[in-house]
């Protein structure tokens, strides 16, 4: 089946009454993502992570719309060998326990070469990311110094425990400050994209 065909049979269902197994919930750049979809990433954790009073489907469907996006410019990265593919699956496995897992795998019905094409496309999307932010990042050491007196000491001071001396911890706070700077410059990236891509959201499909 062709994705204008298939496009063509989701955009269709989604506008049969409530009982509808599965519905379009959102075409990014033409790529579809569907009820399933987002059910099965919220279902085995391959969304983003939902915080309190969070819809885990509404953070799972945030992130496969990012990685569509971002995998549309980085189709040269495409394609993971079949021994990572069952890495993964034996990791994702693993994860749950086999009892676990396989109770949800039988609640959708799926066997556990159904999830490799969640599992590639997060792959991907985390290997694209960081080819794009693979340069390493600057950190002075007056900035090191200044996290260590303003945040580090106060939040052990708040934990009750005592403040390891400077140079113990001065490697790990570098890596901090590091990673919390990668981590909004690849935010920030991201929502540039999704506000210059073509996203349809139908969330009445999530009700």
């Amino acid at each position: 089946m062709t994705k204008r065909i298939l496009l063509a049979t989701l955009l269709a269902a989604s506008l049969l009454p409530a009982q509808t197994v599965n519905c379009l919930v959102a075409v990014v750049n033409g790529d579809i993502i569907t009820l399933l979809d987002v059910q099965v990433a919220a279902e085995f954790g391959l969304g983003y992570p939902a915080g309190e009073g969070e819809d885990p489907r509404l953070r799972a469907l945030d992130a496969l719309v990012e990685r569509k996006i971002v995998l549309d410019l980085a189709r040269e990265n495409r394609g993971l060998t079949g021994e990572e593919l069952d890495a993964a699956l034996d990791d994702l496995g693993r994860s749950f326990g086999d009892a676990a897992f396989a109770a949800k795998l039988a609640k959708f019905g799926l066997r556990p070469a159904d999830l490799a094409p969640y599992l590639e496309e997060r792959i991907l999307f985390e290997r694209a990311l960081a080819a794009r932010f693979s340069a390493a990042i600057p950190v002075p050491l007056t900035e090191i110094e200044r996290t260590y007196r303003d945040i580090y000491v106060p939040e052990q001071g708040r934990l009750g425990l005592a403040a390891e001396p400077f140079d113990k911890v001065s490697g790990a706070l570098e890596t901090r400050i590091r990673d919390e700077r990668l981590a909004r410059q690849t935010a920030d990236w991201v929502r540039d994209l999704r506000k210059r891509a073509n996203i349809q959201i139908k969330k009445d499909c999530l009700k």
